[in-house]
């Protein structure tokens, strides 16, 4: 290019009488310039994607997730979850019941706990009736006989497990459930004052020689028992029933 430029300066100084013979180098020069330009603009060009090509080649050969911390990841996860499984298992070699999940119930009383709560009367080894799921299909009465076996967790996210007495059909220990204060009704302690219940009351009592507590009617009372006609049965049949056993029945 340089070149080129002293050319054009050579004639303009030299010949400067002949226009017409200046102006044909002149065009001439002009165009071999134009010629060259688009060469060395495409060399140019070559070279800035040679380099961007070598920029790329060393950006992907730069450390990332290898093989190797991935199969760490998913053997930490693996590893999670045979812990998990290994406490399960424990729990099955030592002999315990699965705790069956019950349905939370959320209220006004969920906050500031049950009566029965605030008055201390849920502690571990406490008598209660374990109210059945009014949902649950299939089930008799309005629940079950149950110990309490402990207790977790503070305010609204406290829980009981509460175990039957009462063996399963293979002579097992019987099943242990998981719930919250709203689902318990505690049975007097033996010993304790006893509610006193008038003539037409409906209540709640455990059917003689079962765990499993049913609606009925005071017909009478005696020192130590109860006479009650329970719901379902025949009009003219009275049974006696431990006074221990027989409850008001909540929100009534």
């Amino acid at each position: 290019m340089l070149k080129l430029c002293e050319d054009e300066r050579a004639i303009l100084q030299d010949e400067p009488s002949d226009v017409i013979k200046n102006l044909g180098l002149l065009t001439a020069l002009r165009q071999a310039s134009e010629a060259e330009a688009p060469q060395n603009r495409a060399a140019s060009l070559s070279k800035s994607r040679k380099k961007r090509n070598e920029m790329d080649g060393s950006a992907t050969d730069s450390p990332g997730p290898s093989n190797n911390s991935l199969s760490d990841k998913v053997s930490r996860m693996k590893g999670g979850f045979q812990r998990s499984t290994s406490v399960s298992s424990s729990q099955a070699r030592e002999g315990r019941d699965p705790i069956v999940q019950i349905k939370v119930e959320e209220g006004s009383e969920g906050a500031k706990g049950t009566l029965a709560e605030r008055s201390g009367h849920l502690v571990v080894g406490a008598e209660v009736v374990f109210k059945h799921n009014k949902n649950k299909q299939g089930v008799e009465g309005e629940g079950i006989q149950c110990i309490i076996k402990g207790i977790s967790g503070e305010g609204p996210k406290k829980r009981y497990d509460v175990q039957d007495p009462e063996p399963n059909e293979n002579g097992e220990q019987g099943a242990v459930y998981k719930t919250t204060a709203a689902s318990l009704i505690p049975i007097p302690r033996i010993g304790s004052t006893l509610p006193s219940f008038p003539l037409g009351k409906q209540v709640l009592a455990r059917y003689p020689d079962t765990t499993t507590f049913y609606r009925a009617e005071v017909m009478g009372a005696k020192k130590d028992v109860y006479r009650l006609k329970f719901e379902g049965e025949e009009d003219d049949k009275e049974m006696e029933v431990d006074r221990r056993f027989v409850l008001d029945i909540p929100g009534k």
